[in-house]
């Protein structure tokens, strides 16, 4: 019988109630404590899930049964909260971005190798179905030579789901559409494309002075491509995330069709019983490679909460997502961040 690991959440906002959801179905996993400095927000999400609520993140720390934190903060908190509980002996997931800078995620980095625990980021893409199925695809061969993958991910945050306190709003917390929703493209990116070599990006501001629809173009080594439009901005509540991957003698093509759409509420089924991830080759019938049987952010979360807790129960390092990848994906959202603020190519190789 699988030994349960006993987590505690920090943060019971929107995506921390996803956590939550996913740590109750993840087996293996137990939500021992929920802690958040909205009380009421925390006691009604852990009546959900069957947690307790801790008084306090010093109850959490103090806690010698609790081996794992699930840190769902704003991202200005990122650094600040995994390093007291790294310190504190626990091993520590955290919504991504890793950090907001670079210098923070140096610390958060540094304060796992001192305390010798597990640091792992929630770069969830890294569990999706489709693109773990499209990673193997590639990697069997099915499309011959990969030459450049394309995505899209354009939701209505900014109005649908500005987070506690507006933090979404304010790019100083946030860090706008480009550090908090761009960056799983760019992450997965570098995961699917390999080095990358430099990026160009060009965008439009919000109200709020931050650049969040942007489209960022990243040169990889052997020339491979990789583009994304990333969007905060969308109105009427619309969702379009997808990507193409083309390749010499095939091509990959995905579009997440939930069922219904609700910004960051998981839906219970899939929407059209089809194949989302089909393999299209010149002369045959298109492949279907995965019908999902829920929906993919449901099975991503759990499979995301389940792995981290299997890192705990084992020992062994977050080697499908090492919190050094999170880095590398932040340093390349910098460089376009820096791209569509000057106007000009931005070199990252070898950062």
């Amino acid at each position: 019988m699988t030994r349960p690991v006993r987590m505690a959440l920090i943060g019971a906002g929107e995506i921390g109630a996803v956590h939550a959801r996913s740590h109750a179905s993840a087996p293996g996993n137990e939500l021992a404590a929920i802690c958040d400095i909205h009380a009421e927000q925390a006691e009604r999400l852990a009546e959900q899930v069957g947690a307790t609520v801790a008084p306090s993140l010093e109850a959490v720390l103090d806690d010698p049964s609790i081996e794992g934190v699930d840190i769902c903060v704003p991202n200005h908190l990122h650094r600040d909260l995994t390093v007291r509980a790294l310190t504190a002996g626990k091993h520590v997931l955290c919504e991504k971005p890793i950090a907001l800078n670079l210098d923070d995620a140096d610390a958060m980095l540094a304060a796992a190798e001192r305390s010798k625990r597990c640091l792992m980021i929630g770069h969830v893409l890294r569990f999706w179905p489709e693109y773990v199925l499209a990673k193997k695809a590639i990697k069997d061969g099915r499309i011959g030579d990969l030459l450049l993958m394309s995505g899209r991910r354009m939701v209505s945050l900014l109005a649908g789901t500005p987070g506690s306190d507006g933090w979404r709003r304010d790019p100083i917390r946030s860090g706008g559409a480009v550090l908090d929703m761009q960056i799983h493209d760019l992450d997965v990116f570098c995961w699917i494309l390999g080095d990358p070599e430099s990026v160009v990006s060009r965008g439009v501001r919000s109200a709020d002075g931050a650049w969040n629809h942007v489209f960022t173009l990243v040169d990889f080594a052997g020339g491979r491509k990789g583009f994304v439009e990333a969007s905060f901005m969308m109105q009427g509540n619309p969702l379009d995330i997808q990507f193409q991957i083309l390749g010499s003698t095939g091509s990959l093509v995905w579009r997440y069709t939930p069922g219904a759409f609700v910004l960051h509420r998981v839906q219970s089924e899939a929407a059209s019983g089809g194949p989302s991830l089909v393999l299209y080759r010149w002369g045959q019938e298109p492949e279907g490679l995965y019908t999902p049987a829920e929906d993919s952010f449901a099975v991503a979360m759990r499979d995301q909460v389940a792995y981290f807790a299997d890192c705990i129960r084992t020992g062994r390092p977050p080697v499908r997502a090492p919190a050094t990848d999170s880095r590398r994906a932040l340093a390349l959202a910098m460089a376009s961040r820096e791209s569509y603020e000057t106007g000009q190519a931005i070199c990252v190789r070898g950062h």
